[in-house]
């Protein structure tokens, strides 16, 4: 009845997936632009893991 919302993660790995698919199907298209979009790709999956960090230390934090 009730439709559960994505959590805040859930939306995070749905945009970094298609950022970094894009960005790589992007680079392969186009092969002068090549390194701007890896770099892209890169930022994209540094900044997911970099969200998620900081999340699994407060919780573990919390259970001491």
């Amino acid at each position: 009845m009730f439709k559960k919302f994505p959590s805040r993660d859930e939306v995070l790995a749905v945009v970094t997936l298609i950022m970094v698919i894009g960005s790589l199907t992007l680079a392969i298209i186009d092969e002068k632009s090549r390194p701007q979009f890896l770099d892209l790709t890169k930022f994209a999956v540094g900044t997911y893991v970099g969200m998620l960090i900081p999340r699994s230390r407060l919780k573990e934090s919390d259970r001491n």
